[in-house]
């Protein structure tokens, strides 16, 4: 009788971690309870917790709001059987982007939260936009690292975001910002109605505002502007001009 072949190395998990996915998917409208996704899964609740985790983090899942609520992140979405949908949404918002970095000739981006994180849908580079702080389409940027990401916290529940802060307050050290200095810029975030962010490191600042593109997804329209143009008046004039145009949007009177 032949021997069977032993399993490849971490096989089990990655069939695992597809049949969370797998699961996840299917219920992606309206979201799955944690309880449930477990049960329907099979998988032990240590382990599901483990590699829940895994995915949040690197945004294939998403938690809907401040629930135990799943469904699938942004990652997943830009791929395969979702990327059309993906395309669609920088499709509609391409007139938009192409209008405010027009008038303000400036680098304008189109950001979605994938988790504790942003993922750069479209940008549009105006006259002075200046390379060395263009983020690429594709790009994931953690939440409180860009204008959008500020903006969008700023509409999340308090509690969420201390625990997004706790969980990455390390790699917020390394990025040279202290969870003080996010929650100020998140609360004056919340009075202003947009975010404001000025980096000296890269010689850049800029705005952003948030909105939802659908129920518990929320995305942010931002503007980068190099430092030396980056004056109080002028962060004040080009959030204006945001805010104006996602009013525009959400209306459907705008692009």
């Amino acid at each position: 009788m032949d021997e069977k072949k032993p399993a490849v190395l971490g096989t089990q998990s990655a069939s695992k971690v597809l049949r969370l996915l797998r699961i996840v998917g299917a219920h992606h409208a309206q979201g799955i309870r944690l309880k449930e996704l477990i049960e329907a899964s099979q998988i032990d609740k240590s382990t599901a917790h483990r590699l829940l985790a895994c995915l949040l983090e690197e945004g294939f899942v998403e938690r809907m709001g401040d629930s135990k609520i799943y469904r699938l992140g942004i990652e997943p979405l830009q791929w395969g059987f979702s990327s059309a949908g993906m395309d669609a949404v920088s499709e509609r918002f391409r007139p938009t982007l192409m209008r405010l970095a027009r008038i303000s000739n400036d680098a304008v981006f189109l950001m979605v939260r994938s988790g504790d994180y942003v993922v750069c849908l479209s940008r549009v580079e105006g006259d002075h936009t200046t390379r060395a702080y263009v983020v690429e389409v594709g790009v994931r940027r953690l939440l409180g690292a860009s204008a959008a990401g500020i903006a969008i916290m700023a509409r999340l529940p308090e509690t969420e975001v201390h625990r997004l802060l706790q969980r990455h307050e390390a790699e917020y050290a390394r990025q040279q910002s202290t969870t003080a200095e996010l929650k100020s810029a998140v609360h004056r975030a919340r009075v202003l109605g947009y975010s404001e962010i000025r980096s000296p490191r890269i010689h850049a600042g800029g705005v952003g505002c948030a909105f939802l593109m659908a129920e518990d997804f929320w995305a942010g329209l931002s503007i980068a502007i190099a430092e030396h143009r980056a004056t109080p008046e002028r962060l004040k004039e080009l959030a204006q001009l945001l805010m104006r145009e996602i009013a525009q949007v959400q209306t459907g009177s705008g692009g």
